[in-house]
């Protein structure tokens, strides 16, 4: 039972951690991470960027954006936890642009 347990908990890490060891990139396409309780579509829109796809997980979304740096600190200020590059994710999940 406990190695099913650990290596279910490797499954999930591997792709988590590619995600956050990943160096800085500016892809147009962000990775918000949001309290569940915060309205995805205004905070993207109030930072300057647009929701991308129908789907939102509980705490991120991705945007696009024009102006990635910006949109980053501008994101956070209005109460995002992080932005990372949404490339790999959206690669991860199947989602073409």
């Amino acid at each position: 039972m406990r190695v099913f347990v650990m290596m279910a908990l490797l499954g999930l890490a591997a792709p988590l951690a590619g995600l956050t060891l990943q160096p800085p990139k500016q892809s147009d396409l962000r990775l918000v991470f949001l309290a569940p309780w915060q309205d995805a579509d205004m905070l993207a829109q109030s930072a300057g960027g647009t929701l991308v796809g129908p789907q939102q997980a509980l705490f991120a979304a991705l945007v696009q954006t024009d102006d990635p740096a910006r949109f980053d600190q501008r994101a956070r200020d209005f109460g995002a936890f992080g932005v990372r590059d949404g490339a790999v994710i959206a690669a991860l999940c199947g989602v073409a642009l």
